[in-house]
């Protein structure tokens, strides 16, 4: 545990001074300001259409940030063969990729923190009223963000991280697509495209279902038994994907 939590702290601090997280949060917060502008030339709709914009860009650049770093966490110790040094230590490798994505997770953390809460204070200014709802969705965001992370880090153990992380962003894409991939079912073309489809279904994390923008416009109300059984998936697909990525790493020689 002391092991972990040190490489935890020493990412953290290496992840929270990356410029990389300065200029893509300046960036994305450039995009809510320019939701606003979105807003004020809808026609009575401002509040929805900049909650609504302001959303996408928080989901957007946070998974950017996450995924490019993530694909860098692993390979940057094996590239400078730091992990001999952390290796000699009583540092197991399931320690080290459980570590690596706290600390990353902790730099995230306020990554979106800060992105949702200036998205809130604005779309309060705008709006008139403060949507309690913006902050919520930003927490199932931030959980959509860790799955795709740990995906990603899953993927850098055995793959280059240019590579992690394109096909980090697109599970993402995926996820949030997966919920169509049900309806080919319902066509009744063969028992094989029926397969295919519900084992995509399940492979893919369903990051649709933990989506709260049809609740934040008030265009429906929230489903929280649906949302915390899908919330409880989305942590056991996580969950998964660190020990995938453990059982890779234990197998790599350096």
């Amino acid at each position: 545990m002391n092991g972990t939590l040190a490489v935890a702290g020493n990412t953290f601090r290496e992840t929270i001074r990356d410029r990389i997280l300065l200029v893509v949060v300046l960036f994305a917060l450039g995009m809510i300001v320019a939701g606003v502008w979105l807003a004020s030339i809808s026609l009575g709709q401002q509040g929805r259409l900049m909650e609504d914009f302001g959303l996408v860009a928080v989901s957007g650049f946070g998974v950017i940030v996450g995924v490019f770093v993530a694909a860098g966490l692993v390979h940057k110790e094996v590239d400078k063969r730091t992990v001999f040094v952390l290796f000699s230590k009583p540092l197991g490798r399931g320690q080290f990729i459980a570590g690596k994505f706290a600390g990353l997770a902790g730099t995230m953390s306020l990554v979106l923190a800060g992105m949702a809460v200036f998205l809130f204070l604005v779309a309060w200014l705008v709006s008139g009223a403060a949507s309690g709802w913006l902050l919520v969705a930003g927490v199932l965001i931030y959980l959509q963000v860790l799955v795709v992370m740990a995906v990603t880090i899953m993927f850098s153990t055995f793959t280059s991280p240019i590579l992690a992380a394109v096909l980090g962003i697109c599970v993402f894409v995926a996820g949030q697509l997966s919920h169509n991939v049900l309806s080919l079912t319902r066509l009744g073309h063969s028992a094989v495209l029926d397969g295919l489809s519900w084992l995509v279904y399940l492979l893919v994390p369903n990051f649709s279902a933990v989506n709260l923008s049809a609740v934040v416009v008030g265009e429906q109300r929230p489903d929280w038994a649906a949302i915390a059984g899908w919330g409880g998936y989305l942590v056991a697909y996580l969950i998964l994907m660190l020990a995938v990525a453990t059982l890779v790493f234990r197998r790599k020689e350096f």
